[in-house]
């Protein structure tokens, strides 16, 4: 069974990857554990900005089909749940199942050939290159496919990338205290709430190290859950969410419909995203927005920039680690930078006390314009700080300005550092060793400021 490329995963990432990759001509097959019925089935919070889909230059989802609601903007409650910041932008709440079987639908039709029900079980090797994987179907019978470039497009789970040698760059592992455990449950019941937006909330005592969500999603139907920091000493997120969501809401649900858990990595990308004749995509290389977790959006950014790689890669009979490292130079450029900025953003906020939490609410420090601008390009807006010094009640709490300025320090860095990401691969261990020591600091000065 030999194919131009072999995609493992048939989520959004995967699905997307296959269709443009056999609409550039290639011989693809996708490899999925799930059977058809059940592909787009995915526990999430079905949110999405409209912008991801210009971006992509594909057609925005369908009311009645794989779009259920439509958002103006996301209301930001602070914890005491007096202030709210609202960040106006256009979004969807996605029927989850149907918009997976539209991209389904679209890779089948331009010809990609579907493993449904069949699970990876080992790479195959050859010296440093990745030939194949073998893969298990329903009935327990293995096979052996080999592939020109295999793409790991397997989620969280990341199979395929963390299964190669421990030698291999691509193949390193993401710490634990980076992924985000969530529960969530949608439900039917009557919240009184403008339904124009969908509601995060900022708690530490509810969601350490997340949030908790209340995401309408039309005709009486709520997508509500929280996601935290999987962190020694942090709760179980479904126990948070019944000891404190259901103790907010519960007299308001007349019927759960669906509930369950998930992991997401919430963090910058994975260092190095290729291999020889190997490429992570999505979750498997961490491509989902540290702050909010939103990878849906992102996880087809990073399909559609490395098929384009592959393909050219493809065409000059060049799939080396050489020739497709173009795909950090291009994903950086476009998403992956202004991800590391808000990772770093994530650790700060990740420190925050409640009390802090709704001192930036209550003084309206952070306006919805800046916290949009924040999350679409990385960047902690200098009006921010112009407004810190500016405040009286700032005069009481110096140190807390301090740690703004710093901050946006080191966010500009942490972007600038993946902007400059090397043009190959011979300066990419000087890159990393540089960037860990970046990273080192500056949780050293975290460790010590935000205790």
């Amino acid at each position: 069974m030999k194919y131009d490329v072999l995609v493992v995963g048939g989520g959004v990432a995967g699905l997307y990857a296959s269709y443009i990759l056999s609409k550039n001509g290639l011989n693809v097959a996708v490899i999925e554990m799930k059977s058809e019925k059940n592909i787009g089935d995915k526990v999430c919070g079905d949110a999405i900005g409209e912008h991801h889909f210009i971006e992509l230059g594909l057609e925005p989802p369908m009311q009645g089909f794989d779009k259920d609601h439509e958002y103006d903007g996301v209301a930001l409650i602070s914890p005491d749940e007096n202030n709210s910041i609202i960040v106006s932008g256009k979004g969807y709440s996605l029927n989850r199942k149907n918009f997976g079987m539209r991209l389904y639908r679209m890779a089948v039709n331009q010809g990609v050939e579907m493993l449904l029900e069949h699970s990876f079980v080992n790479p195959i090797i050859e010296g440093s290159r990745i030939v194949g994987v073998e893969v298990r179907d329903k009935n327990g019978y293995r096979k052996a496919m080999e592939g020109k470039v295999i793409v790991d497009a397997s989620g969280a789970a990341a199979v395929v990338r963390r299964s190669l040698p421990s030698d291999w760059w691509v193949s390193e592992p993401i710490p634990k205290e980076d992924y985000n455990v969530t529960y969530r449950e949608v439900v039917m019941g009557d919240f009184g709430l403008d339904e124009k937006f969908a509601y995060i909330y900022l708690n530490v005592d509810i969601a350490p190290g997340g949030y908790w969500w209340l995401f309408p999603k039309g005709k009486g139907v709520y997508n509500i859950g929280l996601g935290v920091q999987w962190k020694d000493g942090n709760p179980n997120p479904k126990t948070q969410f019944q000891k404190h969501i259901l103790r907010k809401i519960g007299n308001k649900v007349t019927e759960v419909i669906h509930s369950g858990g998930g992991i997401v990595p919430t963090r910058r990308p994975i260092p190095c995203m290729v291999w020889n004749s190997f490429i992570a995509i999505g979750d498997a290389a961490a491509t989902a927005n540290p702050i909010h977790g939103g990878g849906i959006g992102s996880a087809m950014l990073s399909a559609k920039i490395a098929s384009e790689v592959i393909v050219e890669a493809l065409e000059k009979s060049d799939t080396s680690l050489g020739s497709l490292w173009s795909y950090h130079i291009k994903f950086h450029k476009v998403y992956g930078a202004k991800q590391a900025s808000l990772d770093v953003l994530r650790m700060f906020l990740q420190r925050m006390s409640n009390s802090e939490l709704n001192f930036v609410f209550k003084s309206r420090l952070v306006g919805g314009d800046e916290v949009y601008d924040m999350g679409s390009k990385g960047n902690l807006n200098t009006s921010i700080l112009e407004k810190a010094r500016s405040f009286a009640s700032l005069l009481t709490k110096p140190r807390f300005l301090l740690k703004l300025y710093k901050l946006k320090q080191y966010m500009d860095k942490a972007r600038e550092f993946y902007l400059n990401f090397p043009q190959d691969p011979s300066k990419y261990i000087e890159w990393r060793e540089q960037e860990q020591k970046f990273f080192r600091e500056y949780k050293e000065w975290l460790n010590t400021e935000m205790r």
